[in-house]
């Protein structure tokens, strides 16, 4: 069986859950302790999660656990075959991991007036810490890693309105297709779908994409193709 390393309040690990949900496939939950980190070092040199054991393999990094799944488990890949199609799925992943992640943590994590909303969920990975210091632990992390990767410089006023671009571009890709590339579901969908649902703790997201009935659809056609276990079990 598959085993998967994780931390649950990461959307990468949700990314990961879903294709797995996608494919079929049978697995079970690591949940790493975030002050536990080093003691994985075998599953992930990097300290990066998610990572996955299968039989003798390993893999780190949630697009390399993507590509390694459909290798191993071709049946309903996540990647397409046609070389247009998979070229744009690698341009939306990417947009994705490398710039909706961002706003993620900022909004979600890094912004005081957001950070209620996930702390509970942190706290069950970070049992060490106390539940009264964590929000500020919280605005702190994530307000440092999106400061490093440039959004952090901003005010708040001009994330939002990147933020609502954001939301603006994946409602116009929906208003002609059921799908953002082909017409199946793919790694882009279950990519940017998974840093989607983490915007939406934000208000300041969630309140601008609510009355955008394209992306709620599209949103629930894409868990009901990829379920993800544990947010079912939730």
């Amino acid at each position: 069986m598959i085993t998967v390393y994780q931390f649950s309040t990461s959307p990468f690990c949700a990314k990961v859950r879903k294709i797995l949900g996608y494919k079929g496939l049978h697995y079970e939950i690591v949940e790493v302790p975030r002050d536990k980190v080093a003691e994985f070092k075998d599953v992930s040199p990097t300290g990066k999660f998610p990572a996955i054991r299968n039989d003798g393999d390993v893999v780190w990094d949630s697009t390399d656990i993507a590509y390694y799944l459909d290798a191993a488990f071709p049946e309903r890949a996540v990647i397409p075959a046609d070389a247009h199609d998979r070229a744009i799925v690698h341009i939306i992943e990417e947009w994705a991991d490398e710039s909706l992640y961002f706003y993620e943590v900022l909004m979600r994590i890094g912004w005081p007036q957001n950070v209620e909303r996930v702390v509970d969920e942190f706290a069950a990975t970070m049992p060490n810490v106390d539940r009264q210091a964590l929000p500020a632990l919280l605005v702190e992390k994530g307000s440092a890693i999106a400061t490093a990767q440039g959004i952090g410089r901003k005010p708040q006023e001009q994330v939002v309105q990147d933020a609502k671009r954001h939301a603006d571009a994946l409602d116009a890709l929906l208003q002609k297709q059921l799908w953002l590339v082909g017409e199946k579901i793919s790694l882009a969908d279950i990519a940017v779908s998974v840093q989607v649902e983490a915007l939406l703790y934000a208000r300041e997201f969630s309140d601008y994409v609510k009355p955008k009935g394209k992306i709620a659809e599209w949103l629930k056609r894409v868990n009901a193709a990829a379920p993800d276990k544990q947010r079912m079990a939730a």
